[in-house]
C-alpha cells in the first residue's frame, strides 16, 4: 500500500506541477497578446513586430512563437482569429480553358473585364467579359467565335449553350478549389477553421483561430501547387541572347532615368548583363544558372525579360523558352541575390497531375528531400523523359519556382522523383502536405484580411465564465452537504481533474473551442459520478456492519463500484475515439477533451480519491460521512414499462410528425446567412447590436438575433444573419439593409440611409462590404457527422454484447440512445417558433454529443447493477432487473440532480449564445435518465423473457 500511495503522489506531484507550468504560462502569453493588440490598435503587423520584439517571456528564454507551443489555443467561438477572403482567378480559368489563347479581342475582353472586376467586386467576371468580347468582336466584323476560344467536346452547341458549359467548367473549379482549400486546412492541423463559398461568386471565406504564423497560412492558402518536370538551357545556350538584348535594356534604363528626370541615375545605369553578375556565375562553375540577380532588381528583370520588345529578339532555337527564378536565395556579402533559369516549356512536359503520393526523407548529412512518386502512366513518361535527358540537367517546378535542377545519370524507369533545395523541416512538410492535397485547379489571391473577434462574443464568455464557477460552487456545496468529508476530497480531486485536463489539451498542443468545452462538462459530469458511485457502495456496506476501512477498499474494487465506473467511462471512451478517428469541425474539438478527461477522471477519481480518503483514515482513525435513514427503495419498475412504452412512443410519433410538417430552427451554421462589415461612429458591444437588430429581423412571428463579431477596429463590426436567406431578390437585401439602418440609427447620426447602404470599403461610416455565404456545416460535414455517431453506436453496441456476453442489452442500449435523441430534436422542433433559443447549430452538435456520452454512461451503470444481482441472487428475471435499478437508484437520482442545477445555473447566468446549448443538455439529461430506468431495462426483460424460461443464468 504504502509503494503505491508513494507513485500516486509522485504521479499526482509531477503531474500537477507540469500542468500548473502550462496553464500559468498561458495565461502569461495571454496577457502579453492582449498588450500586443492594445498597443497595435487592432493592426496585425504592428502587433507581430511588438510580439517579436519580446525576447523573454518572464523569466524564461522564449520568443513567441516558440511560446506559442506551449499555450492553450483557443478556438475562433472563444478567442477569435483572422478573417481571409480568397479570390479565385477567373481570369487564369478561361485562359486555361482557351489553351492560353494569344487572340487579341479575348486578351481585350479579359483586360475589361479586370477593370470592371476592379470597380465592383460582385460582379459576374464571365457575363463581363462576354459583353465586352460580343460587342468588340462586331466592331471589327470578324467570324471569329468562342468556338475558336475554348476547347469543347461537341460542335453543334449554340452560343449560349456553350456559355452554359464554359460556367459549368467555372463553378466545378470554383468547388475543387474549395475542398482542395478545406484539406490543406485538415493536413496542415488547423483545427476547425470556417471556410466558406461566398454565394454566387468566385471568393471564398476563411476564419482561422489565433493571430500567429500568419505569413505561412497565407503561403499554404496561395500556394497553386503546380508541379511541372522541364527541360533546362544551359548558361552557353543562353548568352548569345543575353548580349543582343543587353543594348535594348541600356537603352530603356536611360530613357527611365530621364523621364524621372535625374540625370545621376542614368549615368549610373547598369547594364542587363551586370545586373545578372555573368562574372560571379562564370566563377561558381555553374553551366545551369543563367543570372544572378540581386532580390532588389528581380521585378526589374522579370519585367524586362516578358516584354514584348524583348520576346521579338528571342532566336526560333529559343521559342519555347521560359525565364523562372529559384526558390532560394544565394547569400553574398551579406545580400541576397536570386538564380535564374531558363526551362524550355514545351506541351509533352510533364505535370503534377501524374503524382500519387509525396513524401520527405533525410540524406547521410541530415539533408531534407521530397520523393514523389508517380502513377502507371508519369512512370512511362518519366522513364522516357529521363531517357531523353541522360547527360542533361532537368528542372523539376513548383508554382512557377525552380526548386531543383538534378542531374539526369540514367534512365529511371520506377517513376520516382525527388525534390531538394536546402529545405527546412516545416517547409518540407508544407511542401508534402500542399502536393498531397493536389494542385488547385486556378490561381488564388488574398483579397482581405481582418482580426475577428469571437464568435460567442465577450459579454457572453464572461457570463458563460461566471455561470460554470457558479454551477462548480453548488456541486461543491451539495457533495459536502450529502456525502461530508468525502464529498470534500471528491471536490478537490475535482479541481485536480479540471487541472490535468488543461495541461494535457496544452501540451499536446491541442485547440479548445465550445464543442470541446462540452466534452469537458461531460467528463466532469462522469467524474462526480464515479465519486458518488464509491461513496454510495461505502455507505451501503456500512449499512450491512462492514468497517469504513473495509468498505473504502471494497468500493474501489470490481466486486464495488470499480466495474461500473470501468464500463460506463469505456464505452464512453470508444465513443469518443470513433467520433475522433471519423468526425472532423466540431465533432474532432468534443472528442478530443472527452478522451483527455476520461483519461485523467478516471486516475483522479479512482487513485486520488483513494488516496484522500485513506490518507484521512489513517490520520484522525475515522471519516464522517453522512448515512440517510430512510427506507429502502423497492419498486416495480418493470411493471409500468407498457405505460412508459406508451409514453414513449407518443414522444416519438409527435417528434417525427413535428419533423415533417414543421421541420427544425437550423441557424446559419447550417443554412449559410447575408454577411455584413459596418463602421460605427464610436466603440460598439456585439451582444447589444444584436439585440437591437433582433427587434426588427422578425420572421415568423419571432425574432432572429443576428451574430455580430468584432472586425479588426473596435467600431467595426461584421453582423451574419439568416433573416430571409431563402429569399434571393435584390428586395430582401434593399429590406434588410432598411431595417438595419432603422435599428442602428442612432450610430449613424451624421448620415442618411443612401450614404450608409453605398458599400464603399474607405468610407468613415455605414456598411463597408456585404456577401452572401454559404453555410459553415457543409453537406460533407453532415454527412461525415452522421457516419461518425453512427459507427459509435455500432462500437458501443459490440462492447456492451461483449462485456454482458448478451445481445439484447446492446440493443437495449442503442434504443435508448436513439430514443433520447428523437425526443430532443423533437422538442426542439415542436417548440422553436415559440422559443427562438431553440435553434440547431454547432453548439447543439456538441450537446447531442454530450447527450449520448451521458445518456449511455447512465444505461451501462444500470445494467452493471443488473449483472452483479444476477450473478449472487436466485430470483426471477423481473426481480433482478427490478433489484438492479432500484439499487442504482440513488447514484442515478442524485447524480442527475447535480448535473441539471448545475445546467440550470448555466442557462440562467450564462449569455443568450448558450442557452440553446444549455437547454438542449437539460432536455437530454432528463430524458436520458428517464430512458436508463425506464426504457433500456425494459427493452432487455422483454427480449429476454422467452429466453428465461429455457435458460436461468441467462445474464451471467
Amino acid at each position: 500500500m504504502r509503494i503505491r500511495n508513494f507513485f500516486t503522489i509522485f504521479i499526482v506531484s509531477s503531474l500537477t506541477v507540469i500542468c500548473l507550468y502550462y496553464i500559468f504560462f498561458s495565461l502569461y502569453v495571454y496577457k502579453l497578446e492582449k498588450d500586443a493588440y492594445v498597443y497595435s490598435k487592432g493592426n496585425l503587423e504592428i502587433a507581430k513586430k511588438y510580439l517579436e520584439s519580446k525576447k523573454r517571456i518572464g523569466f524564461i528564454k522564449y520568443n513567441h512563437s516558440s511560446a506559442k507551443n506551449k499555450v492553450l489555443n483557443l478556438g475562433l467561438d472563444l478567442k477569435g482569429g483572422i478573417s481571409l477572403i480568397l479570390e479565385i482567378s477567373e481570369k487564369d480559368l478561361l485562359k486555361k480553358f482557351s489553351n492560353n489563347s494569344k487572340n487579341p479581342v479575348f486578351l481585350k475582353a479579359l483586360n475589361h473585364a479586370d477593370k470592371e472586376k476592379e470597380k465592383n467586386p460582385n460582379i459576374d467576371y464571365f457575363s463581363s467579359f462576354l459583353n465586352f468580347f460580343y460587342r468588340d468582336k462586331k466592331k471589327l466584323q470578324t467570324n471569329f467565335s468562342i468556338y475558336d476560344l475554348f476547347d469543347v467536346d461537341e460542335i453543334n452547341y449554340t452560343d449560349r449553350e456553350l456559355e452554359k458549359v464554359i460556367r459549368k467548367k467555372i463553378e466545378l473549379s470554383i468547388l475543387d478549389t474549395h475542398n482542395i482549400l478545406i484539406s490543406r486546412m485538415n493536413r496542415f492541423g488547423v483545427v476547425q477553421p470556417h471556410i466558406q463559398r461566398i454565394k454566387n461568386s468566385n471568393r471564398i471565406l476563411i476564419e482561422l483561430p489565433g493571430i500567429e504564423n500568419i505569413d505561412r497560412l497565407k503561403n499554404i492558402l496561395q500556394k497553386k501547387a503546380e508541379l511541372h518536370f522541364f527541360e533546362i538551357y544551359n548558361f552557353r545556350e543562353i548568352i548569345p541572347y543575353f548580349e543582343r538584348i543587353n543594348k535594348i535594356y541600356s537603352v530603356n534604363e536611360k530613357l527611365e532615368g530621364f523621364k524621372q528626370n535625374n540625370s545621376s541615375y542614368a549615368r549610373q545605369t547598369r547594364s542587363f548583363i551586370e545586373r545578372l553578375n555573368i562574372s560571379k556565375i562564370k566563377k561558381m562553375d555553374n553551366n545551369i544558372v543563367v543570372g544572378l540577380v540581386h532580390q532588389k532588381d528581380i521585378n526589374n528583370i522579370t519585367k524586362f525579360l516578358n516584354s514584348m520588345d524583348v520576346v521579338e529578339y528571342l532566336p526560333y532555337a529559343l521559342r519555347n523558352v521560359k525565364f523562372l527564378w529559384g526558390s532560394k536565395f544565394y547569400q553574398y556579402n551579406q545580400e541576397k541575390y536570386a538564380p535564374l533559369f531558363a526551362v524550355k516549356e514545351e506541351n509533352n512536359s510533364l505535370n503534377g497531375d501524374i503524382i500519387i503520393s509525396a513524401y520527405k526523407s533525410f540524406g547521410p548529412f541530415n539533408e531534407i528531400f521530397i520523393n514523389i512518386k508517380m502513377n502507371q502512366e508519369g512512370a512511362k513518361n518519366w522513364k522516357i523523359f529521363t531517357e531523353k535527358n541522360i547527360g542533361r540537367n532537368i528542372a523539376i517546378i513548383l508554382d512557377d519556382l525552380v526548386y531543383t535542377v538534378p542531374f539526369v545519370k540514367s534512365v529511371i524507369p520506377n517513376g520516382i522523383s525527388q525534390i531538394s533545395g536546402n529545405l527546412s523541416l516545416q517547409e518540407a512538410e508544407d511542401l508534402v502536405n500542399i502536393l498531397s492535397t493536389g494542385r488547385l485547379p486556378t490561381s488564388v489571391k488574398i483579397i482581405q484580411s481582418e482580426v475577428v473577434g469571437p464568435s460567442l462574443g465577450k459579454e457572453t464568455i464572461q457570463k458563460g465564465i461566471f455561470s460554470f464557477c457558479i454551477a462548480i460552487i453548488f456541486i461543491f456545496i451539495w457533495m459536502f452537504y450529502y456525502y461530508k468529508i468525502p464529498g470534500l476530497y471528491a471536490n478537490i480531486a475535482l479541481i485536480f481533474n479540471f487541472v490535468f485536463i488543461l495541461g494535457v489539451l496544452i501540451s499536446i498542443n491541442s485547440v479548445l473551442t465550445f464543442p470541446g468545452i462540452a466534452g469537458i462538462i461531460l467528463t466532469l459530469a462522469m467524474s462526480m459520478d464515479s465519486y458518488v458511485l464509491i461513496y454510495e457502495r461505502i455507505k451501503e456496506d456500512m449499512k450491512n456492519g462492514i468497517s469504513i476501512r473495509s468498505a473504502i477498499h471494497n468500493s474501489y474494487t470490481f466486486q464495488g463500484a470499480l466495474s461500473s465506473i470501468i464500463d460506463g467511462q469505456v464505452t464512453t471512451l470508444l465513443c469518443g475515439i470513433i467520433l475522433f478517428f471519423f468526425g472532423i469541425g466540431p465533432i474532432k474539438g468534443f472528442s478530443t477533451t472527452l478522451i483527455v478527461g476520461i483519461f485523467t477522471s478516471f486516475f483522479s477519481s479512482i487513485c486520488l480519491g483513494k488516496l484522500f480518503l485513506e490518507w484521512h483514515l489513517n490520520k484522525y482513525k475515522k471519516i464522517s460521512i453522512k448515512i440517510w435513514s430512510h427506507n429502502k427503495v423497492s419498486w416495480d419498475f418493470l411493471s409500468k414499462r407498457k405505460f412508459a412504452y406508451a409514453i414513449s412512443l407518443i414522444c416519438i410519433l409527435g417528434s417525427l410528425i413535428s419533423f415533417y410538417y414543421k421541420g427544425l430552427n437550423l441557424g446559419i451554421d447550417f443554412v449559410g446567412g447575408r454577411t455584413y462589415i459596418i463602421r460605427f461612429d464610436r466603440k460598439v458591444i456585439p451582444d447589444h447590436i444584436s439585440f437591437l437588430l433582433s427587434k426588427y429581423f422578425i420572421e415568423n412571428g419571432k425574432p432572429s438575433f443576428p451574430k455580430v463579431l468584432p472586425f479588426g477596429e473596435k467600431n467595426k463590426m461584421k453582423i451574419v444573419t439568416k433573416y430571409k436567406i431563402w429569399s434571393e431578390n435584390n428586395q430582401v437585401d434593399q429590406e434588410i439593409l432598411e431595417k438595419m439602418f432603422l435599428a442602428l440609427k442612432p450610430y449613424f447620426r451624421t448620415i442618411d440611409f443612401q450614404d450608409f447602404k453605398t458599400i464603399d470599403k474607405d468610407k468613415s461610416l455605414g456598411v463597408l462590404s456585404s456577401e452572401k455565404v454559404e453555410p459553415v456545416i457543409a453537406t460533407y460535414i453532415t454527412k461525415n457527422a452522421f457516419i461518425s455517431i453512427l459507427l459509435s453506436l455500432f462500437g458501443i453496441f459490440f462492447y456492451i454484447f461483449i462485456r454482458f456476453k448478451k445481445w439484447q442489452f446492446g440493443l437495449g442500449a442503442l434504443v435508448s440512445l436513439l430514443h433520447d435523441t428523437i425526443i430532443v430534436l423533437g422538442l426542439f422542433s415542436i417548440f422553436h417558433e415559440r422559443f427562438y433559443v431553440l435553434e440547431i447549430d454547432q453548439a447543439f452538435i456538441a450537446a447531442l454529443l454530450t447527450i449520448i456520452g451521458y445518456s449511455i454512461n447512465d444505461t451501462v451503470i444500470v445494467y452493471d447493477k443488473i449483472r452483479k444481482f444476477s450473478s449472487t441472487e436466485s430470483f426471477s428475471l423481473k426481480e433482478i432487473i427490478n433489484k438492479g435499478i432500484n439499487s442504482s437508484l440513488t447514484r442515478t437520482m442524485n447524480t442527475s440532480f447535480i448535473t441539471i442545477w448545475a445546467i440550470c445555473i448555466i442557462f440562467f447566468f450564462g449569455g443568450t449564445t448558450i442557452r440553446s446549448f444549455m437547454l438542449a443538455l437539460l432536455f437530454g439529461v432528463s430524458i436520458g435518465t428517464y430512458s436508463s430506468i425506464f426504457i433500456a431495462s425494459s427493452i432487455v426483460y422483454d427480449l429476454s423473457k422467452k429466453k428465461e424460461k429455457n435458460d436461468k443464468s441467462f445474464i451471467y
